[in-house]
């Protein structure tokens, strides 16, 4: 699977990791209320460029992410580990674009698992009539 161009790994104050797709997917799921009290500890693309996220309007406001311009990849991978061994025990560390990946695919399939068991219901029920 080849990740969108535009995906991020938000990683938040207890080391969970987050992966959007996009930008907007982020900042729209993302509050700001959130942002403002230090939830989210960083954010990186794929390949270790790190961005800004903000809360410019403050708690109520609207969240803002930004290329810093910076690249820290061995942060990442770090951060990528630390995520494997608290949040993944069962399975083998990844690297930061395995990760994404995996956590995208994840969400995808997780999606689609609840898409088809409400699909298959409505269908059963509508040849039950």
């Amino acid at each position: 699977m080849e990740l969108p161009p535009d995906t991020v790994l938000v990683f938040d104050r207890d080391e969970e990791l987050f992966v959007f797709g996009s930008f907007v997917h982020a900042t729209n799921w993302i509050e700001a209320i959130d942002v403002d009290e230090g939830e989210y500890a960083a954010v990186y693309s794929p390949d270790g460029g790190v961005w800004a996220l903000t809360a410019p309007e403050g708690p109520e406001g609207s969240v803002v992410l930004a290329r810093t311009g910076s690249v820290d990849l061995g942060d990442l991978e770090r951060r990528v580990t630390r995520y494997w061994r608290r949040h993944q025990t069962d399975q083998l560390p990844r690297d930061p674009l395995q990760t994404a990946r995996f956590l995208i695919e994840g969400e995808n399939n997780s999606r689609r698992g609840w898409l088809g068991r409400v699909t298959g219901l409505l269908r059963r029920d509508t040849a039950a009539r």
